[in-house]
């Protein structure tokens, strides 16, 4: 039909199906001319409203938090920049408020991460409730709430935060016939305010909401320019800034670890640990910033990044034929995190990487704060094809029970015992003990803080399944160019 003139339309239609449901077609129609002078219509209709259901749940999930339902952190960032211009080009003044809900790590602790989900959803209704029509409110991350008030007045926005004090008070519960009360420390920051940008607003805020919570906690605190003089405070915002500048940057860097099979001393097993590159090209270590993330809320953008940037890494070994097993890390917040999952499954789609070369780690005193929480993400994990490694274990006061209750497929003994191994008896002890243990539920081991020949031998007599330590190799941006070779 090539030698025909060919116009083609493509349009969208809902309609409505026998039993009441809406459907959404995608119509192509083809018209073509014939000989004969007789036109003939060719039209090829696809029901696209699954497709369309998954779009629309998509750009939700781009600006909102899933969990509380209110808009995220980049959402209210843009938000912000839109209202910040329209203050200035009126000359208006808005209120920003920042809060963190304080004691909320030791209600998590105590009580569970459901509990705290479920403070987390009420405070947030809590703050819709107290909220205009035209202020934006969002949870940047972890506890922290932002609440924009745009054409507000200091009067105004400190009533604000004393609503916000008596309905969090009314949010109190009992568990376990312990009382828990709720309150935030509250940083207020009024825009425009010199010429700060929405990011430099955002980070004042914390800082008046960081002085709030040195004042006491309870209570709220407006940001002066002597807030910026706090050395701990202003080292705190210099990480956090970093952080993001990283994340916008692509500055965070992956280092791989070998990890050697004993009996075999052979690596097809590597360990993903992070490492921030600063614009100087300085390297840091997690120690550095981990704690910044995690009270920032950033942690989850952390988490996001090592799960993209790792199976990217398996897909390239896997086109290279190479078969290698990565374990990456998850943060203790991981758990709360409702888009993990989700995400794991479009990686693990878009990049064709195989889940049985993914080897997750989480730290036992991370898995035992919530062990039903723990158990519900490694079973989702493993259910996709993933394995799942315990971290640090023997760290914890009741380790064997714990090891019974959780779904892991592999367990990485805590370094301190190994580190003297080859002279404390107790510790060659509990290694032995763990391995037999381990071996029994099918389950493999391995050990950290590898240093030496010596150490080596006793795990290779004890049965201890794999080494990592300096000893096997050290952290390096690359993976091994061959054989392992030790000294």
């Amino acid at each position: 039909l090539s030698h025909y003139d060919e116009n083609i339309v493509h349009m969208e239609s809902d309609i409505l199906s026998a039993d009441g449901q809406i459907h959404t077609i995608s119509w192509i129609h083809s018209s073509f001319q014939i000989p004969t002078n007789n036109a003939v219509i060719l039209s090829v209709g696809i029901d696209i409203t699954e497709k369309k259901q998954n779009e629309t749940e998509l750009r939700w999930l781009a600006s909102h938090d899933p969990l509380t339902e209110l808009y995220n952190r980049k959402k209210l960032k843009s938000q912000f920049e839109h209202i910040l211009k329209q203050a200035i080009f009126n000359d208006q003044q808005g209120i920003l408020l920042v809060l963190d809900l304080d004691h909320f790590k030791d209600i998590n602790d105590s009580c569970g991460h459901n509990v705290g989900d479920q403070l987390l959803k009420n405070v947030a209704k809590a703050l819709t409730e107290i909220s205009r029509d035209n202020d934006v409110l969002a949870r940047l991350g972890g506890d922290e709430f932002a609440i924009i008030l745009p054409e507000t007045d200091l009067n105004v926005a400190i009533n604000v935060c004393e609503k916000i004090s008596d309905r969090l008070h009314a949010l109190h519960f009992e568990f376990e016939q312990v009382r828990y009360s709720i309150s935030s420390s509250i940083g207020i920051v009024p825009f425009p305010l010199n010429e700060f940008s929405v990011d430099r607003l955002l980070s004042s805020a914390d800082l008046a909401m960081y002085q709030a919570k040195s004042l006491g906690k309870d209570t709220w605190h407006l940001f002066t320019f002597d807030d910026m003089l706090g050395k701990q405070l202003q080292e705190r915002m210099r990480w956090k800034q970093k952080i993001e500048d990283a994340l916008s940057e692509d500055r965070f860097v992956l280092y791989f670890q070998p990890i050697m099979q004993i009996q075999k001393q052979t690596v097809s097993h590597y360990e993903v640990l992070l490492r921030m590159q600063d614009e100087d090209g300085q390297i840091h270590s997690p120690a550095m910033f981990i704690e910044v993330a995690e009270q920032s809320g950033l942690i989850h953008r952390i988490d996001h990044y090592v799960l993209e940037k790792g199976i990217a890494k398996l897909a390239e070994l896997e086109q290279q034929e190479q078969t290698i097993t990565l374990s990456l890390n998850l943060s203790a917040h991981a758990m709360l995190d409702a888009e993990l999952i989700p995400l794991l499954k479009r990686l693990l789609k878009h990049y064709r990487a195989s889940p049985e070369h993914l080897l997750f780690e989480l730290t036992e005193t991370a898995a035992v704060a919530d062990i039903n929480q723990a158990r519900q993400l490694m079973r989702e994990m493993r259910d996709l094809g993933c394995r799942f490694s315990i971290d640090d274990f023997g760290s914890g006061f009741a380790s064997f029970r714990y090891l019974r209750e959780l779904p892991v497929d592999v367990v990485k003994i805590d370094g301190m015992f190994i580190t003297h191994i080859t002279d404390n008896n107790d510790d060659k002890l509990f290694v032995e003990a763990l391995v037999s243990v381990a071996k029994g539920m099918g389950k493999s081991t391995v050990a950290e803080f590898v240093e030496s020949a010596e150490i080596l031998a006793v795990l290779a007599e004890l049965g201890v399944d794999y080494a990592q330590g300096y000893y096997i190799g050290k952290p390096q941006a690359r993976l091994l160019d061959g054989p392992l070779k030790l000294d």
